[in-house]
């Protein structure tokens, strides 16, 4: 299965914790979304956001679809649905993505959770769209 990133599970070290069979496939965009934080950060459909949100996606098993569910909230805190992700070979890719359910959409991140997700951005070389999608999404939170 497809599994579509835009957190901290965004990086392999990450990944390895919480689910050790996951292969990375690449990085891409999930477009017509952006990214939302609360107390955790989500995605969420925008059709201003063309371009969209980073992503990586990875390719998991079962099990590790099992972890991520445990790990994730699932159903309770996120819902999954699928999502296509345009590739940076432009090739698209479809996957199983976690969306916050509403009644949990309150709060900040802490600290430590949001530098997690902009090192994540940093090592991946993302460091353009800290300023266009990850810092936007948290003055966002912080106005509300």
């Amino acid at each position: 299965m497809k599994y579509i990133a835009y957190g901290s599970n965004m990086v392999e070290g990450q990944m390895a914790v919480r689910t050790p069979n996951a292969k990375l496939l690449g990085l891409g965009m999930l477009p017509n979304h952006r990214l939302e934080f609360y107390r955790h950060a989500t995605v969420e459909p925008d059709d201003t956001c063309t371009k969209g949100v980073p992503v990586a996606v990875w390719e998991i098993s079962d099990t590790d679809e099992r972890r991520l569910d445990y790990y994730e909230g699932f159903p309770y805190y996120y819902s999954k649905e699928e999502a296509t992700v345009r590739m940076a070979d432009g090739s698209e890719i479809k996957g199983m993505v976690y969306i916050m359910n509403t009644g949990y959409k309150e709060g900040t991140p802490a600290k430590p959770y949001y530098n997690a997700i902009r090192r994540a951005y940093e090592k991946l070389g993302l460091v353009s769209q800290i300023e266009t999608v990850l810092e936007p999404a948290l003055a966002r939170c912080l106005s509300r």
